[in-house]
């Protein structure tokens, strides 16, 4: 999995624990998770990723406790994790770091992870842990807000980006241009990380993104300054 990192690293020093922010039966859950590895040899960029994956397999876990409602440590819980853990990006929507902190002997990282959670229900169900009827596919719309358009001739040039990008979009419907600002609402394939990378690769934004409903994420691209 690419990782999508939105802030810079901000220091800290509290260690705190993990949040639960919302549930969202429909489609997708948001957390804010807390990460943890220990530096080995010096490897501060390898204890860093090993305490982001460590995040966003707890969020996994969460939520399957959740749906469940066994708690994660409980002994008829470990069968579900030995599961999951096999490959815990499947269920990750989409993630961004809050906060990181280096200490001397381990590095610790904030992370909010939205989590595919009726997937994650669908799965439970097919494996036999739930007796609930499938639910219907999640469809989730990205909102994407494109800031400091200096022309229309910006605007068209974003547009056509999308438009290009054939593998992850698949509609783009009715689109508007304002001054210094173009609204786009799009239908993907694959994840959200997935048009989030590329639109910070290679669509010239520094995004924001946010979940505002259960099925709506809203991005806002801020257009990157040449020589920044």
């Amino acid at each position: 999995m690419k990782k999508y990192l939105l802030l810079p690293i901000i220091v800290f020093i509290n260690f705190y624990p993990i949040y639960v922010h919302a549930q969202n039966e429909k489609g997708l859950l948001s957390l804010n998770i807390q990460g943890a590895a220990q530096i080995k040899r010096n490897n501060v960029a390898v204890a860093r990723e090993e305490a982001i994956q460590e995040a966003l397999e707890k969020a996994i876990l969460e939520a399957a406790s959740k749906i469940l409602s066994i708690p994660v440590k409980d002994e008829n819980f470990q069968l579900v994790k030995s599961i999951l853990l096999n490959e815990p990006d499947k269920y990750v929507y989409y993630y961004k770091i809050t906060e990181e902190n280096k200490q001397p002997q381990t590095f610790i990282v904030n992370v909010n992870v939205v989590v595919d959670f009726l997937g994650l229900k669908n799965d439970l169900n097919k494996m036999g842990f739930l007796n609930a009827p499938q639910m219907e596919k999640n469809n989730v719309k990205v909102f994407l807000n494109v800031n400091g358009l200096k022309n229309y001739s910006e605007y068209v040039r974003i547009k056509e980006f999308l438009q290009s990008r054939a593998k992850l979009v698949k509609n783009i419907y009715p689109s508007r241009f304002e001054w210094q600002q173009a609204h786009f609402e799009i239908e993907i394939y694959g994840n959200v990380q997935s048009l989030a990378n590329d639109l910070e690769e290679n669509g010239g934004c520094n995004l924001e993104i946010k979940q505002t409903e259960p099925d709506k994420i809203e991005m806002i691209c801020w257009q990157k300054v040449e020589g920044k």
